[in-house]
């Protein structure tokens, strides 16, 4: 009875903040200036396939406003990752829900089954699960935009080593990063290219635009390259050598992420070989120590 009755005011609470994020609020006007100076919107591959925003995802974003909660601290990650932070919501939403509701609903199963389960295990569990639930989609968000930073710095050092080919060939820095940029594939050349097309599109310098880019996508690599590119476009410093470095440095990088990323997955395969062999100890000692153990002494 004491569950059913919690699952009825789970229910209404629900429905109660459905209604309030419905409701029509007056948007700040702070809030409407700040939405005319957003940023560029990055290429990912997201952007090509995502459907628009539907009314789940409105509503829900419209939730957490009229709650005070912020939907996110990482929006640099969801443009990163090309979601939405209605979707975001969404997804936050959605996940503390099913947290808060399964266990409870394992435990009417149970308890029509005939088993008996403590009254507080289903609400301590289901308060964990919805904790869980609610910031899983933060810690992806997280881990999504960490490996697309990871995966620009691939496709960075490859770019520079273009640059300066063309650079060798007689090109000018503008003519030489423009095509650098039109000759690569992938997400990471994508997102060079679409940043160079707004900048000429802005009038922008390209190095303005890379430094832009960095600050978008939280890479500093990109801030370095964009002083570099300005001393050759704007006071004709030589350029070769300092990229060439850069894309050296980047590779170096690269390697040291990569022979510590495979150090670590060899330590972690230790562990089911230690955990076999304290096992296997347990086999071979087992019975000798519960001989010993059976041995009492002689009586008198």
């Amino acid at each position: 009875m004491i569950v059913i009755m919690l699952l009825g005011g789970g229910c209404g609470l629900g429905v109660w903040l459905i209604v309030r994020s419905v409701t029509q609020r007056p948007v700040p006007l702070a809030a409407v200036f700040a939405g005319l100076d957003l940023p560029g919107r990055l290429y990912t591959p997201a952007n090509d396939t995502a459907p628009e925003n539907g009314a789940l995802e409105a509503v829900a974003h419209r939730l957490f406003r009229s709650l005070g909660v912020t939907v996110t601290r990482q929006e640099r990650a969801l443009r990163l990752t090309g979601r939405s932070e209605q979707r975001h919501a969404l997804d936050r939403l959605v996940g503390a829900v099913g947290g808060l509701l399964g266990p409870n609903l394992i435990g009417v199963a149970l308890l029509t089954a005939g088993i008996r389960v403590p009254l507080g295990l289903p609400v301590i569990v289901s308060l964990t699960t919805m904790v869980g639930g609610f910031m899983l989609p933060e810690l992806s968000v997280k881990d999504t935009a960490e490996k697309r930073r990871r995966a620009f710095r691939y496709a960075l050092s490859a770019y520079l080593d273009l640059v300066n080919v063309l650079l060798a060939g007689g090109a000018g820095i503008e003519t030489a990063l423009y095509a650098a940029a039109d000759a690569g594939d992938g997400w990471g050349f994508a997102t060079i290219r679409s940043a160079l097309q707004r900048a000429r599109l802005t009038g922008r310098t390209p190095w303005e635009t890379f430094a832009v880019l960095g600050d978008e996508l939280g890479v500093s690599e990109l801030a370095e390259l964009s002083a570099s590119v300005s001393l050759a476009g704007s006071h004709g410093a030589r350029i070769r050598q300092s990229l060439a470095a850069k894309a050296d440095t980047l590779r170096g990088h690269q390697i040291a992420e990569t022979e510590s990323e495979s150090e670590a997955a060899t330590e972690r395969m230790t562990i089911p070989v230690a955990v076999l062999l304290f096992g296997f100890l347990i086999f071979i000692a087992y019975p000798a120590v519960a001989q010993i153990t059976s041995i009492t002494g002689p009586t008198t």
